[in-house]
């Protein structure tokens, strides 16, 4: 009985420690991914047959009221909203969404986007401060970029989707 309490014990401490080390590991990973939830109701909503990818997921109409209700849509976000890469890493960027992201470096969060009728329902008004800079990075449905690591100097990077703004990430160089 008492090597079984022994085993069981061994058991709960590997999983005490692989639960401890799983979350520090996925914090150095050097890929990120995009996420959404459109539906084929964005492609008529925004008169264009190739916005959304999808074939199932958020109607536009619900998208708009989360905007509206909440200021973001949590569908649409990046993977983590902080990793951490060595010094000298490029950072891939994949697209697992229906819908073009971006992945844009910044000097501050809470800034407005390219996109005028989402910063109309985010900001009110459809020219808020923006606080991106650099190339844009237009990622499409299945694509990725590589942020290369000439870019990624040692220290802290802010990047948004500049279609979608409350979509963040934080990239610590070290």
């Amino acid at each position: 009985m008492g090597s079984l309490f022994r085993k069981c014990g061994i058991a709960a401490a590997l999983a005490v420690a692989a639960l401890t080390v799983a979350p520090s590991a996925l914090a150095n990973r050097s890929e990120i991914y995009a996420s959404d939830a459109c539906s084929p109701s964005f492609n008529v909503a925004l008169m264009d047959p190739t916005a959304c990818t999808r074939s199932g997921g958020t109607p536009f109409d619900v998208f708009i009221q989360q905007l509206q209700q909440n200021k973001f849509a949590g569908a649409w976000h990046f993977s983590a909203p902080r990793v951490n890469v060595s010094s000298g890493s490029s950072l891939t960027v994949e697209n697992r969404g229906g819908e073009t992201h971006t992945f844009t470096e910044a000097t501050q969060f809470g800034g407005g986007g390219i996109v005028p009728p989402i910063n109309e329902i985010l900001f009110g008004t459809p020219t808020p401060p923006t606080f991106f800079f650099g190339p844009l990075n237009f990622i499409p449905s299945g694509g990725e970029t590589t942020i290369p690591s000439s870019t990624l100097t040692l220290g802290t990077h802010l990047f948004i989707c500049v279609i979608h703004p409350w979509m963040q990430e934080t990239v610590v160089v070290r």
